[in-house]
C-alpha cells in the first residue's frame, strides 16, 4: 500500500489529515464539513478497512471539498461521489478515482505528486 500525507489547507475547525492512497477504492471524508452536498444514508452501509480485519460505517455519499497549496497557489479540489465516513481517522483521497478521471499520480521516495488532466500539479504529499 502507497500513502501519502497531503498537504491541505484547512478553512474549518478539522485538522484530519488527508492520505493519497494507492488502496482506497472510493473519495473518503470524516468530517461533513468537507462537503459541498450530501445524500445520508437511512442505514448505514459498511466499508471494508484496508487491513480487510475491521469495518467502517458509511453514513453518507455526496460531492467534497477541499482546498491544496501547491508552491503557494491554492486550488479548491472536487470529489464527485464522495463518501461519508465519520469512523475513519483520517481523510482518504483515491489514487484508483483520481487516475478514472485522467490524472496522473506519480509516486517517488519523498512525495507524491497528482497532476491534472493539463499536466498542472494540483495536489502534493510528503
Amino acid at each position: 500500500m502507497t500513502q501519502a500525507v497531503l498537504n491541505v489547507v484547512h478553512k474549518n475547525e478539522s485538522t484530519a489529515l488527508a492520505l493519497i492512497d494507492s488502496r482506497a477504492s472510493d473519495h473518503c471524508f470524516i468530517d461533513k464539513a468537507s462537503f459541498i452536498t450530501i445524500t445520508y444514508m437511512h442505514q448505514p452501509n459498511m466499508g471494508l478497512a484496508a487491513s480487510r480485519e475491521s469495518t467502517f460505517s458509511i453514513a453518507g455519499e455526496g460531492k467534497a471539498k477541499i482546498e491544496t497549496n501547491v508552491n503557494g497557489i491554492t486550488r479548491a479540489i472536487t470529489f464527485n461521489d464522495a463518501l461519508y465516513t465519520p469512523e475513519l481517522r483520517s481523510n482518504l483521497i483515491s489514487v484508483s478515482r483520481l487516475v478514472g478521471k485522467g490524472a496522473k499520480v506519480h509516486f517517488d521516495e519523498h512525495e507524491a505528486q497528482v497532476k491534472s488532466i493539463d499536466g498542472t500539479t494540483i495536489m502534493m504529499a510528503r
